[in-house]
């Protein structure tokens, strides 16, 4: 598997303009990552340009139009990426530990492994 290090990625505008699953997604194969089945992201470690997180927010709107915004804002505050004002537009900045995968323990239960 690639280990993601700390990099910044440039996003197009249709990279940036997608909910958060599909974002995730595409920022770790913007990094050079392949997804595996049992992939997961860190959303404690990614940051992105106010102008990207704005683009997200407008794929919610899109995607749940009854949905209020105060909700968007909670998803986004639980499980979004934080904006970083010093990124240029359409950036993003990974850390490691972003990228992750999910292993099943002794008693065979799953747990998260940083990679």
């Amino acid at each position: 598997m690639n280990e993601v290090k700390e990099t910044r990625v440039l996003l197009t505008d249709e990279q940036k303009r997608q909910t958060l699953e599909d974002f995730y997604r595409s920022v770790a194969q913007s990094a050079g990552y392949e997804e595996k089945e049992d992939t997961m992201y860190d959303c404690c470690r990614i940051l992105v340009a106010a102008n990207v997180q704005d683009a997200i927010i407008e794929a919610y709107q899109e995607a749940h139009p009854n949905v209020e915004m105060s909700n968007i804002m909670m998803l986004l505050a639980i499980s979004g990426p934080k904006v970083d004002r010093e990124l240029a537009y359409n950036e993003v900045r990974i850390q490691t530990g972003f990228v992750g995968r999910k292993n099943r323990n002794e008693e065979g239960e799953q747990d998260e492994k940083d990679i």
